[in-house]
This record gives C-alpha cells, structure tokens and sequence, in this order.
C-alpha cells in the first residue's frame, strides 16, 4: 500500500514561480484583516497551510516584502501575485516557522481546500455578507 503523501501543484499567475505540497492543508481560513486586504488588494484573502517542510517551490524565485516587523508576505517578482504568509515570532503562544502558509487560490486545483473560519471579522467591508456557516472570528 503507497502512504506517500499526495502532491498539489501551484504558482503565480505568470507561471514564473511554481511550487508543489504535499498533502493536503491541514488548515484554511478566511481573513479579513486589513494588511491582507492591502496585499492582495481584495475584500479578504483564503490562506491555507502545510507543515513548512511540505511545500517546496519548484521553480522561481518568492520576493519577500516585510512591511511589518516579523510578517513576510511572498509574492512574485514578475506579475505581482501573492503566494505566501509567513510570521517569523510567536504570535499568541504559537511558533508559526513550522508551517508553510500559502493563498489557496494560487493552487492549480484550489479545491483540495476546505476553509474551517472566518477570522478577523472586526475588520470586514461592510460590502461582505457571510452566508457560508463558517465560523467566525473578531481577530484570529
């Protein structure tokens, strides 16, 4: 019987930086804060994440852009496309370096994920109506 993990293909919109995962997401989400809304110029941003050593890029070069202390945001060089979220210090209690974060629409197939919440909807448009069941969360 095979036990190796399957593996997920994504990369920007220009096709410049290509990574792969492998296995599914352990976790996904909908964020509404407004440094996502900033960087990725939309209402929110759909991440998702993997243990850091499951995602590899396989081709290119993630430009990273740390705006604020300790957030890295990886993007494409060439078209501008954000791929990547990264928190280089604890945040509440928790070592993010050990997970991989990645915006689930730049998957080749984006429905491998499943998003669990709604997190920071203490700063969502007003334009946003949720109808989805997901749970929400003021901050995250």
């Amino acid at each position: 019987m095979d036990t190796q993990p399957e593996e997920h293909q994504g990369g920007c919109y220009c096709g410049a930086v290509r990574y792969e995962i492998r296995g599914a997401p352990a976790w996904s989400g909908h964020c509404h804060c407004r440094s996502c809304q900033r960087a990725l110029g939309g209402a929110f941003v759909t991440w998702a994440k993997v243990a850091a050593e499951d995602f590899t890029v396989t081709s290119g070069t993630i430009k990273i852009c740390e705006k604020m202390p300790g957030i890295r945001r990886g993007f494409c060089g060439d078209c501008g496309t954000t791929l990547t979220y990264a928190a280089v210090q604890e945040v509440d209690g928790q070592d993010w370096s050990k997970d991989a974060w990645f915006s689930a629409a730049t998957l080749d197939d984006p429905s491998i994920v499943s998003p669990q919440a709604h997190v920071f909807v203490s700063r969502q448009q007003p334009w946003i109506k949720l109808a989805d069941g997901l749970p929400v969360f003021e901050e995250f």
